[in-house]
């Protein structure tokens, strides 16, 4: 039957995007780990950082970018505030009174990241462009280590490995930081191919002859610039040595509406990225839609298994089966939903919680994207 076909396709596909695909490279990340070396003379590197209100972070970003142990004379850090309204540009421009090498660009009407760092990207003359968030702290050795992978004459762009912090306490902060530290590994699976799928944006380098503008409105701007560069040809790696660190918010409503965010973005990135659109073209195709694509569809996979096993439990005993086993998942999601007020936590539940959230987000995203995307601001 067509239909029972149909079903078992789209279970298989959210099989693979969430364990079968991530397994395989979670065993490639083991057995793969590549030593670089210093290269005969340091580049050019720039620091491209988009701000808006970061008085709270902004101060502590400049340090640890200028602590790096990165020639003084080789490193700039250029900063776009974007019309922040706080005392963003006031600690900015104290750093830059004692520091040549810090540049402020304020912008006086909200323009979003996207076209900031396109800006930024035009002013720069470096051979290394380093992109970063305002609340990630940067370790010492971190901008060499990313700088070393482009000894190779074929990488285009590093993905630095950053470490995940949140207060234990808050709701879902042990499952943002297992979702993070999965995410990388298989980021650094990826890398033994060359082809690590999207940066992101807490940190990560490419060479600036590389950058691609990203298009007006965009909202993942670190997923499609990482992607130019793999379209160009270029292979895509990961360091674990380039080690940065952020916070991690831990509130399940402050993850919602940024993955909402991320699901708009992601949608617009499936649809401007038409290069990789035949997974069969290449292998960063191939992990493009097994990594990212089948997860950003799954929500629809999700929604289509409930209503045909609804209709299959009619004309069999193993359908009803299958689809009580669906009902119960969701019933524990509402139980879940409803021993957090009360201040009850069980880990199996917190988990199963959070792969439907994500996926809620997605979906709302998507009907974000239908109605007409963004302006590209946060």
């Amino acid at each position: 039957m067509v239909v029972e076909f149909l079903f078992w396709l789209a279970l298989f596909l959210v099989f693979h995007t969430y364990v079968v695909y991530p397994e395989w490279m979670l065993r490639r990340a083991k057995a793969y780990r590549r030593e670089e070396d210093d290269p005969e003379e340091w580049p050019q590197v720039d620091l491209l950082l988009a701000a808006y209100n970061e008085e709270a972070v902004i101060d502590k970003k400049i340090r640890t970018c200028l602590e790096c142990d990165y020639p003084a004379d080789k490193l700039r850090l250029m900063i776009g505030s974007d019309r922040s309204t706080d005392r963003t540009d006031e600690i900015v421009r104290a750093w830059a009174e004692n520091d040549p090498r810090i540049q402020l660009r304020r912008f006086d009407t909200r323009t979003g990241k996207p076209e900031i760092i396109n800006t930024l990207v035009e002013s720069s003359d470096a051979d290394i462009l380093v992109l970063s968030d305002a609340d990630t702290y940067f370790e010492p050795g971190m901008i060499k280590a990313l700088v070393r992978c482009f000894n190779r004459d074929n990488v285009g762009g590093v993905q630095a490995k950053f470490i995940s912090e949140a207060d234990p306490a808050k709701d879902v902060a042990s499952q943002e930081l297992g979702y993070n530290d999965r995410e990388l590994k298989i980021k650094q699976g990826q890398s033994s191919s060359g082809a690590v799928i999207g940066a992101y944006g807490a940190c990560y380098a490419l060479r600036r002859r590389l950058y691609v503008p990203v298009p007006k409105g965009f909202l993942v701007d670190d997923f499609f610039i990482f992607m130019k560069v793999l379209e160009q040809g270029y292979k895509t790696v990961y360091s674990a040595d380039a080690v940065c660190k952020l916070e991690v918010s831990g509130e399940s409503k402050t993850e919602f509406k940024r993955k909402a965010r991320i699901g708009l973005g992601n949608y617009q990135n499936f649809f401007a990225l038409r290069a990789f659109w035949n997974p069969y073209s290449s292998v960063a195709a191939g992990y493009y839609w097994s990594h990212k694509v089948l997860r950003w569809f799954t929500p629809f996979f999700l929604v289509f298994l409930f209503f045909v096993n609804g209709y299959l439990a009619f004309f069999s005993p193993f359908y009803q089966q299958v689809f009580i086993f669906q009902l119960a998942l969701y019933a524990l999601w509402l139980l879940d939903s409803v021993l957090k007020i009360f201040g009850i936590h069980i880990k199996p539940l917190r988990y199963l919680s959070h792969f439907f959230r994500m996926n809620l987000a997605l979906l709302v995203g998507f009907f974000r994207y239908l109605k007409g995307g963004s302006k590209g601001t946060w």
